[in-house]
């Protein structure tokens, strides 16, 4: 795998590692948010918050417009409810095909 494929999917990681950390913090206070899970959960979140905080700063630091311009997407998807996210799907579908 070359240079730029791999800073890719390094950058679609951690991308998809910060929007499971925003996901998981929704989902405090839930039913589903038990004893068992909310241990699993804590352990989880301080494993990825340690797997994505330097490649978090290195990404800042080498493009702070591109790292926001990302973490603004991660929270715009989240927002999202299904329907919206069926159609995010289809819009960047056709816009690939074009």
């Amino acid at each position: 795998m070359n240079a730029p494929e791999s800073f890719k999917n390094a950058v679609k990681l951690t991308v998809l590692l910060q929007a499971t950390l925003e996901q998981m913090d929704v989902v405090k206070g839930t039913k589903i948010y038990k004893q068992k899970v909310k241990s699993q959960m804590i352990a989880l979140e301080r494993s990825i918050e340690q797997l994505v905080l330097e490649p978090i700063r290195q990404l800042d630091a080498i493009d702070a417009e591109l790292f926001t311009n990302i973490q603004n997407n991660v929270e715009m998807i989240l927002d999202m409810d299904l329907a919206e996210l069926a159609q995010l799907k289809e819009a960047v579908e056709e816009s690939r095909n074009n």
